[in-house]
């Protein structure tokens, strides 16, 4: 109990911003004095109520409470309320508005489409699910397929509004990332992908709405295999071509030889070193180390950290070195480049980091960038910042280990009060530190990228 109270108590300040200032308690047990927690009771005794009818009405057994119970939550936080005068408690606590347009009843049907990928020709192209929710950290509807029992995550689905008339609404919750698979499914009591019922197809909406809206976060599609299709006449099976088969000498429009091209990456005997002691037994490794100082050098300089004593009970971050020889077009040394790299991958989401995405020029915008400066004669200027993640300012409260080469007393380290190279919200504090610096100079970012 005591650490999902520290884990929360560490996600409030994170969202907040604020330090927990006093912690009253009941003394211990569950609500052992009830005269003193009336409205929490209250609040208790009114979801429980919610619950209850909304499985009832959703014809769902009580297996699916918790789901309930989440939902029941969520419509109380986003429900305006006479006690805040007539606001929302989740916009009392977070300052922002939320955005309701997605709502929907829960226990509704729906129709998940299935991926081309997924299903054969002549296979359902559909299955009909029950709306549960909406899943964590990503953008999605959370439903359940009951005959198969499986948990599935998707954006595009078509809901069946009830009545007395026959009515759909398609909802595709749309992303940045046009790549990003639209559906996820999750075993919930088996490992196996549950397979649609050929009887279901996919219904002809009469009335066709587009709800489209923007998000940081996307499903991936986790432990799916193709569905089976009926058995067919079995091909010829070849046997792989061995990657030494003359049929791969022939050359092409005189280009140089594959062959002849791994052969030059083989012959070069100036590989990147993988470590920072390795580096520093090289024959090159005056070059090296002054590399990682002028790194060093930066650090210090831009204030990246303090150095502190090893926090009790806080997990430390690993830290490398990323040791690179910069190249020419004629493969020539140009530059002998060190970088101080966080081992993000030991962060924890909700205490570590929140935000990590962080948007990038698009192809189309940067085209038109350039044809407008061709039309008006304008000069194009192109800047490179140096160690640009540095720049960005940390909120959260991250310690990193000292790497090697940069002497600190022993129990200490490096508390960073900006952000490094592979920490998870890196690409996203310096996208926000760039953004209000070119608002601060009058620039205004453009629609598309809105």
């Amino acid at each position: 109990m005591a650490q999902h109270l520290r884990t929360f108590v560490a996600h409030v300040e994170l969202e907040t911003g604020q330090k927990l200032k006093v912690l009253h308690s009941d003394g211990g047990g569950e609500y052992t004095a009830r005269e003193h927690n009336g409205v929490a009771e209250c609040m208790n005794r009114m979801l429980v109520e919610w619950v209850h009818t909304m499985l009832v009405e959703a014809k769902l057994p009580n297996a699916y409470w918790w789901d309930a119970l989440w939902y029941a939550t969520l419509l109380h936080n986003v429900s305006p309320t006479r006690s805040l005068s007539d606001s929302m408690p989740k916009e009392s606590w977070s300052g922002n508005k939320p955005d309701v347009s997605h709502l929907c009843v829960f226990g509704h049907k729906a129709f998940i489409h299935i991926p081309d990928k997924l299903h054969g020709k002549l296979s359902a192209k559909s299955l009909v699910c029950t709306f549960i929710g909406y899943a964590q950290q990503r953008k999605a509807y959370h439903l359940v397929h009951r005959p198969s029992k499986h948990f599935i995550d998707s954006r595009d689905v078509i809901f069946n509004k009830g009545g007395t008339s026959t009515s759909y609404e398609h909802v595709i919750l749309d992303t940045n990332d046009t790549a990003a698979p639209l559906v996820t499914i999750t075993p919930m009591l088996s490992t196996s992908v549950p397979t649609p019922d050929p009887s279901i197809s996919t219904p002809s909406p009469s009335t066709s709405t587009s709800v489209m809206s923007t998000s940081t976060s996307m499903p991936v599609i986790t432990n799916v295999q193709p569905m089976p299709v009926a058995s067919r006449p079995k091909c010829n099976i070849r046997l792989p071509v061995r990657d030494d088969d003359p049929r791969y000498s022939v050359l092409s429009y005189n280009r140089p030889h594959p062959v002849e091209q791994a052969n030059i990456v083989l012959m070069d005997k100036t590989n990147d070193p993988r470590t920072f002691e390795e580096a520093m037994v090289r024959s090159d490794a005056a070059k090296w180390d002054m590399a990682c100082k002028d790194e060093i050098h930066n650090f210090q300089q831009m204030g990246v950290y303090d150095v502190v004593l090893r926090p009790k009970g806080r997990k430390v971050v690993g830290s490398k070195w990323v040791l690179r020889i910069k190249r020419g077009p004629d493969g020539q040394v140009q530059k002998y480049k060190a970088r101080i790299i966080a081992q993000g991958f030991t962060q924890v989401e909700g205490l570590d980091y929140n935000q990590t995405f962080a948007l990038v020029v698009k192809l189309s915008t940067f085209c038109t960038i350039l044809a407008i400066a061709i039309q008006q004669n304008l000069t194009i200027h192109q800047m490179d910042v140096k160690a640009a993640y540095l720049n960005g300012k940390l909120k959260e409260e991250i310690y990193m280990e000292a790497p090697p080469g940069l002497e600190i007393p022993k129990g200490m380290v490096l508390w960073l009060n900006q952000a490094v190279y592979s920490t998870k919200q890196g690409g996203w504090v310096w996208y926000k530190d760039v953004c209000g610096t070119m608002a601060e100079m009058g620039y205004t970012r453009i629609k598309a990228r809105q």
